[in-house]
């Protein structure tokens, strides 16, 4: 332990005392004040807090709800509203404020006047007109270079209406006054210098000589953005230090372990970077001031009453009632103990669930690919969007189930091929009966879709033993028996509770289709197909890994024959394409989370089908190349406008 931790100190000091670090730092440091001496506007639409452009969060404080009005959105101060805008109290400042018009019904209440502060300075008293106006200040400059313009007025509460209300601001302006010198923000630069130098440890460790690469790339991004929007690149600092500085001893942790478990090191080693890219920016878009929140709230309180033994709830989607199973929570709460903040607890474990997915996809893809390309498979299951839909949407119960699907799926072909060999059977069955129970216990879309798979398999199987098939004389007596069991306990320690739900809802389905069930009039079939090409194959994917998985899926059969990695993949098709076609037939969405289960299949296949095309030629690599940018895209949009603009992604399915 001496020794690693030792070498792991060395190994670092090197890293620091490297000269493209600081030359990064002083690039980043230079651009920093070049930007500070270039005029800057900002535009905040009060009230538009969900949308591309010039939405008004994290840069408004103690005001109330947005509201729409015949001019637009806006929202009503509080009596001490604050406008906080960081970077641009470099230099003196141009407040522009647009004021809506006072209706009749209240305009007796309303204060007269407005007072400004910049801080705890004051700037001036203005008169409120109740026809609306705009009005203009300028403000000066602030030692910290931040704004923190406090509205305080009078406040008055309207009848049958808890909130206090003062005035209704409809846009921000903020201009700087061009001319003279100005120092830069020091403290966000401060925080972003921390990044780069954390971020450079964890590249030199997992990338060693293309760490460069990382660096220049990471540094080029950073000062782009501190030139194209200072503010929300000030917000993000420390939340992207706070975010590599929970990567970097798990960067520690799983490339020592990764090490010990595959050969060659170089492949151990990107498996480790993938890890860490993939933990940072789903925890770091997690820590962005004021973006999605999703159901962290939903979460927050089912893991509260999970630990408080209310066990079997109902919940709602899409007009459905049905079970919420607390699998994941349970497997969370010893981290409760800790004392770590239930919100922080439950997104760290989403977090590192999807992030390790990774080396699981990896280890799958290891049956049928080579080690490069089954890199490559880990690098598409975590970097597609899809996994980032369900981390904005927070649906953190689903992240965990998915994650052990995996390990279930794994379990299945680890155990298949003991089976046959002869080996480990009562290991395996009581191995994957506690997966499958697991799984179960864990999201009731994973339960619908997985408990098809594993019909569908149970039942090749078991046709395969009637016509005399040696392998399946060998799995069939021991996968039923696992499967069986896992789904028992299931059903008798948790969905056996539901019995009257269902049969409640059996009934209705019988006399009034599933339509009744749902409460819902029938979707038309061209919604279904818009929302299943615009947000399933295209905002899950980016379209052509599906075409990709399918070629990959063919090539592996014609290369390897039949085996259990390649048929689980077939029937994982397979059930997708069941679960996309029923909506059509009743006219009811469903969301067993098919399309997310059969991400680990389009990863492998899409890896597949881009090895062969890399192999062949320059076109074919060109072709890869152009695939992967437009996915790459497509994840990046994903990513970036929950993050700083909290757009919501289509839902995951």
């Amino acid at each position: 332990m001496v020794i690693a931790i030792s070498n792991t100190l060395g190994q670092d000091w090197r890293a620091l005392r490297t000269p493209a670090l600081w030359v990064a730092v002083g690039l980043l440091f230079a651009i920093a004040i070049l930007t500070a001496q270039i005029p800057h506007q900002h535009v905040i639409d009060v009230g538009y807090e969900e949308g591309i452009g010039d939405a008004d969060l994290p840069f408004l404080r103690d005001f109330n709800t947005a509201e729409k009005s015949f001019f637009g959105t806006f929202r009503w101060t509080s009596g001490d509203s604050q406008v906080f805008l960081p970077t641009f109290g470099l230099r003196a400042t141009v407040i522009e404020l647009h004021w809506l018009p006072i209706g009749a019904e209240i305009v007796d209440r309303v204060p007269t006047t407005l007072q400004v502060w910049h801080e705890n300075q004051f700037i001036a008293e203005l008169p409120v007109q109740r026809s609306g106006s705009r009005q203009w200040l300028i403000v000066p400059p602030t030692p910290d270079g931040n704004l923190r313009l406090r509205l305080v007025s009078d406040s008055f509460q309207p009848a049958q209406d808890p909130r206090q209300l003062s005035l209704p601001l409809e846009r921000v302006i903020v201009a700087t006054v061009p001319g003279g010198w100005a120092w830069p923000a020091l403290t966000p630069l401060a925080w972003w210098i921390g990044v780069v130098i954390v971020g450079w440890l964890i590249l030199v460790r997992t990338m060693h000589r293309q760490a460069l690469w990382g660096l220049a790339i990471g540094s080029g991004l950073l000062a782009a953005a501190m030139i194209l929007d200072p503010a929300r690149w000030a917000f993000g600092a420390e939340a992207a230090f706070a975010a590599l500085a929970l990567t970097y001893p798990l960067t520690l942790a799983i490339q020592a372990w990764v090490r010990r478990q595959i050969r060659p090191q170089g492949i151990a080693d990107t498996l480790s970077v993938i890890v860490a890219i993939a933990f940072a920016t789903r925890i770091g878009g997690r820590f962005y001031p004021a973006s999605m929140p999703g159901d962290i709230g939903f979460h927050t309180n089912r893991f509260h009453e999970a630990l408080g033994g209310l066990i079997t709830i109902i919940s709602k989607n899409r007009g459905i009632d049905f079970p919420y199973p607390p699998g994941p929570y349970l497997l969370l709460a010893p981290g409760h103990v800790l004392g770590i903040a239930t919100p922080l607890l439950l997104q760290i474990g989403a977090a590192l669930a999807d992030s390790l997915s990774a080396l699981i996809v990896y280890v799958i893809a290891r049956r049928v690919l080579r080690p490069r390309p089954a890199l490559l498979a880990a690098a598409i299951y975590v970097f597609t969007a899809a996994t980032y839909l369900t981390t904005w949407w927070s649906f953190d119960t689903h992240i965990i189930t998915q994650s052990l699907y995996l390990l279930f799926i794994w379990g299945i072909i680890r155990a298949w091929e003991d089976w046959r060999a002869g080996q480990y059977r009562h290991e395996w069955i009581a191995g994957l009966a506690a997966l499958s129970a697991i799984v179960f216990l864990g999201h009731f879309g994973f339960l619908i879709s997985s408990g098809t798979l594993l019909g569908l398999l149970i039942a090749i199987v078991w046709i395969a033993r009637g016509l005399g098939l040696q392998w399946a004389r060998v799995v069939s007596g021991s996968l039923t028996l696992a499967i069986g069991i896992g789904a028992l306990f299931a059903i008798i320690f948790f969905y056996s509770a539901y019995l009257p739900m269902f049969l409640t809802q059996l009934d209705t389905a019988r006399t009034g289709g599933l339509t009744a069930v749902a409460g819902r009039a029938p979707i038309n079939r061209e919604a279904l197909w818009n929302n299943l090409w615009q947000a399933g194959l295209i905002a899950h994917y980016g379209l052509l890994p599906i075409p990709f998985a399918l070629i990959g899926l063919w090539l592996l059969l014609r290369r390897q024959g039949r085996q259990i990695t390649i048929g689980l993949m077939g029937l994982s098709f397979v059930v997708a394409i069941i679960f996309a076609t029923l909506p059509f037939i009743t006219q009811v969405s469903n969301s067993p989370r098919y399309l997310m289960a059969l991400g680990w299949a389009i990863a492998i296949g899409t890896a597949a089908t881009c090895d062969t095309l890399w192999q062949r030629g320059w076109v074919g690599r060109i072709g890869v190349i152009g695939a992967g940018l437009f996915v790459l895209f497509n994840t990046c949009w994903y990513w970036l406008t929950p993050m700083l603009w909290r757009v919501r992604p289509p839902e995951p399915f």
